[in-house]
């Protein structure tokens, strides 16, 4: 099934170039490359039009004449493609070998599956200190076949499905340069029905946000679109489950509870003391505990939490009031589950 990887280019020629071969180092199988030239300088422009010029890749060059902004750049090459599948990839990116055939295959191993991210530094898999990106991919490429849940894609690397955009549309260009737009996008996947996933056995390097923190907006735009973003959609929660007294059906309704809660971008801790098995998610966290120190161990966490808990969920009377009396310094609203 064949990929378009679609590479909006904003100067960075050398950046752009390390992509490129990456991509002709380490991808087999079916795919093209749309790049989309966002006013380049004359060093970059010129790369890109020698690269087209040589046929040794099956590339598309779109190029305008001013810089249209991140987002209707990508629209721009999710238009000029036909492809059942789509891959955003930043131009700031190196991808390692058979990244897109496992991306690819984690997409295709379910119907509901509609976004993947893979592993990457940017979603905290980072080589050790001095360790060749080329080496740790080696060892990320053990998962083969697996995936976790994610509470939404990050646009570095986003493959996504062409039924998913024939349901929600492209992206939104009120976004403008960038930032918010992939969660955006992400939140009207999950509302559809589909999940993003991690495919934990693909990895691609990403220099962090070497483009955007060279835009001179960049502080503005960002407080700008995340106040449309939670506009839209709501500031995210961050609800703790504290496990000290339920049974099995409670247990059950929990998980649940935290699944529904984190496909909506919430950030769920769960405090546990039995070796509780809680859902895989990466909006789902395990604080565990031994028994003797559970509930010392979870008011201190608490209590020195930085991003404080918008609501604590706890089953015993006996610690909700504990809490309730904290609650001058917690801030949360304090429930029974």
């Amino acid at each position: 099934m064949k990929c378009d990887i679609i590479i909006p280019v904003w100067n960075q020629p050398a950046f752009t170039k390390d992509c490129i071969d990456s991509i002709k180092k380490n991808t087999s199988g079916k795919y093209g490359i749309i790049v989309i030239d966002n006013a380049s300088d004359d060093e970059t422009k010129k790369y890109l039009e020698t690269l087209k010029a040589s046929a040794a890749l099956p590339i598309k060059l779109i190029r305008n004449e001013e810089n249209k902004g991140f987002v209707k750049a990508v629209n721009q090459g999710l238009s000029a493609s036909d492809a059942p599948l789509l891959c955003l990839l930043n131009n700031d990116t190196l991808v390692t070998k058979g990244w897109l055939e496992e991306m690819k295959a984690v997409a295709n191993s379910s119907p509901v599956i509609g976004i993947v991210n893979p592993s990457s530094n940017n979603l905290g898999q980072k080589p050790a200190a001095g360790e060749p990106v080329a080496l740790y991919a080696e060892k990320i490429r053990q998962n083969s076949g697996q995936s976790v849940e994610l509470g939404a894609a990050i646009g570095f690397c986003m493959l996504i499905k062409r039924d998913l955009i024939s349901k929600v549309g492209l992206f939104d260009e009120v976004y403008g340069m960038g930032n918010f737009e992939d969660t955006d996008f992400s939140r009207k996947a999950v509302k559809e029905g589909y999940k993003c996933v991690r495919a934990c056995g693909a990895y691609v390097y990403h220099r962090e946000n070497s483009s955007f923190s060279k835009v001179r907006t960049f502080d503005n735009d960002f407080k700008r679109n995340k106040e449309i973003f939670e506009f839209r959609w709501g500031k995210p929660g961050r609800i703790a489950y504290i496990l000290d007294l339920y049974d099995a059906n409670t247990l059950k309704r929990l998980e649940a509870d935290s699944l529904k809660l984190a496909r909506g971008g919430n950030w769920i801790w769960f405090f546990t003391k039995n070796g509780e098995q809680i859902p895989i998610h990466s909006n789902i966290i395990t604080v565990a505990s031994d028994k003797g120190n559970f509930y010392l161990n979870t008011a201190f966490r608490i209590l020195t939490k930085k991003k404080r808990f918008s609501e604590i969920f706890v089953g015993g009377e006996k610690f909700k009031r504990s809490l309730e009396a904290l609650s001058f310094i917690h801030k949360a609203k304090v429930r029974y589950y």
